[in-house]
């Protein structure tokens, strides 16, 4: 085993000591399943990356990569089967390589390894047929690794490994680029919504192929949001519109247009321009006159999609310089009311979200009328783990790039510690375990999804992950763990760095004597602590 592998299972053990000995607060439980305390000063990224890269799932199936030492040399294969590029581990792969880029020219950590097993994953797989074809946003999703990925390898700042050169991946990436503007661009031609059908939706790009005429919030988050990122940063961008940004704008504001509620302040999870057409959805009506467009529930992941998506698209819309434009201040404007909408649903205990974000922990779902079921038993509306980590992210990036007209620091500090406590386990073994994250969840489809509350709670493919060892259930789902991960590199920068830029501040400081904590939010360099043994467990005391 080598000695990097070594040190990181050791830190999972340690105990940080607060104060005095009598504070003593475990990092990571020892007892499997057992939920971790927010510790002031750790940087949770590196704890969940070291445990859970090589072991995570894309809903139910095994989606790890490849487990490499600081020289590129691969030391575990990847436990991935999936043969394409996908958005799952695509978004763990996204969130990885931006806390490489953040922590590259420190010594606060060694992300040499994380860097080599992005950079397989992304040489290893391309995109799917569908994906090509213009038919999946899904399948296009997992194209924003590149980018950071590329321009990694293209400087040269990590050493060519063992299976892949600098050279090699920057090419790669570039491929990637191409193919997904095309797909992109196959999709505009193709898998759009026609005016006849509803001209106020007119060139609303199709959540799928085969979900015909609908558009959903996640779906902006997969599709526009990476066309925004290629028009940005794609060297090699052809246009495919007469306007390709106010094409990206477009398709928000269709979406928002027929899911946004102005009473609840939340976006419904999917509208169809075709309600005659009615897919099975609850809520739907084709009444000439009394038409409803829209799904009949607010579902936490796919407004955190939304969310992300608009703060990335105005991430670029910054760096293209067009802060000026009506395109930037539409959804800027959108982003003010969403973020507002958001905050206000957040749960005043726990500082995380729910999985049916317009209901509480009082509500319950007592049957779901359809065989296409995990359970027969009432399931209660539940505090979800993915939709949290979105918002925090999305509120930690948003601050950081000044998109947000209010101060939502305390919002996100909630969220993100709330997070730690909620749905941060023990694996037994050392790491950590993400629980709380709804597998999936859709709309019609081959299989009967109404929409209902009841299906957020009791749908087959909406199962939540557990935090009991004995269930097929306990393991981290991708979603959260690329999710959460993007949060923790946000909020380290922020709160334990004290500051919203780069590094630079503590960039080849840390030598073998100091590290680094947070305290009641005061960046402070500290004397290394010596650790002891207390009645079997490890300490580490101030």
């Amino acid at each position: 085993m080598n000695t990097r592998l070594l040190l990181t299972i050791a830190f999972t053990f340690l105990v940080l000591t607060v104060g005095s000995k009598t504070s003593d607060i475990e990092v990571v439980p020892l007892t499997k399943g057992a939920h971790c305390t927010f510790t002031d000063g750790v940087r949770y990224s590196e704890l969940v990356i070291n445990a859970r890269l090589n072991d995570f799932k894309a809903n139910t199936t095994a989606a790890g990569f490849g487990v490499f030492d600081a020289t590129g040399h691969l030391s575990a294969a990847p436990t991935g089967t999936k043969n394409n590029l996908d958005y799952v581990p695509g978004l763990v792969a996204k969130a990885i390589i931006e806390a490489v880029d953040y922590y590259r020219d420190t010594e606060v950590m060694d992300v040499r390894p994380w860097f080599y097993a992005v950079q397989h994953y992304g040489n290893r797989l391309d995109i799917s047929s569908n994906g090509k074809d213009g038919k999946s946003f899904d399948d296009l999703n997992a194209v924003k690794l590149y980018f950071k990925l590329q321009e990694l390898a293209a400087a040269n700042v990590f050493p060519d490994g063992e299976l892949h050169t600098n050279a090699t991946t920057a090419e790669t990436a570039q491929v990637r680029f191409e193919t997904a503007l095309k797909g992109i661009s196959k999709a505009n031609n193709t898998y759009v919504i026609k005016a006849s059908t509803l001209e106020g939706a007119a060139g609303g790009w199709w959540h799928k192929a085969g979900y015909v005429n609908q558009m959903w919030c996640d779906g902006q988050y997969m599709g526009p949001a990476l066309l925004a990122q290629l028009l940005n940063e794609y060297s090699d961008y052809t246009s495919i519109s007469d306007d390709d940004w106010a094409l990206v704008t477009r398709q928000f504001t269709i979406a928002w247009n027929y899911l946004w509620d102005d009473n609840v302040h939340l976006l419904y999870h999917a509208f169809t321009a075709d309600p005659a057409n009615t897919y099975g959805w609850a809520g739907l009506s084709a009444v000439e006159g009394a038409e409803v467009y829209h799904s009949q529930e607010f579902w936490g992941r796919a407004e955190a999609w939304y969310f992300l998506g608009l703060v990335d698209v105005l991430e670029q819309m910054q760096k293209a310089g067009r802060t000026g434009t009506n395109d930037y201040v539409t959804l800027h404007g959108m982003l003010q009311q969403l973020g507002a909408g958001i905050a206000a649903k957040q749960d005043a205990s726990s500082g995380c979200w729910y999985q049916l974000l317009n209901h509480d922990g009082s509500f319950v779902a007592t049957n779901y009328n359809s065989s296409y079921r995990y359970t027969d038993v009432p399931v209660t509306n539940y505090l979800e783990s993915s939709c949290t980590a979105i918002f925090t992210a999305a509120y930690l990036k948003g601050m950081r790039l000044g998109l947000f007209d209010s101060d939502y620091t305390d919002t996100a500090r909630r969220a993100y510690q709330g997070f730690v406590e909620q749905f941060m386990v023990g694996d037994g073994n050392g790491g950590v375990h993400l629980i709380g994250c709804c597998k999936s969840a859709g709309l019609g489809g081959s299989n009967y999804r109404d929409g209902s509350a009841a299906y957020y709670l009791m749908g087959r493919d909406t199962q939540p992950t557990v935090d009991d060892p004995s269930s097929s259930s306990f393991y981290t789902e991708g979603k959260v763990l690329g999710g959460f991960i993007l949060a923790a590199t946000e909020y380290e920068r922020r709160f334990i760095d004290g500051g919203d830029t780069h590094v630079d501040d503590i960039r080849n400081t840390k030598g073998a004597n100091s590290t680094y904590h947070d305290i009641q939010g005061r960046r402070a360099i500290v004397p290394s602590r010596g650790i002891y043994i207390e009645n079997g467990r490890k300490y580490v005391n101030p």
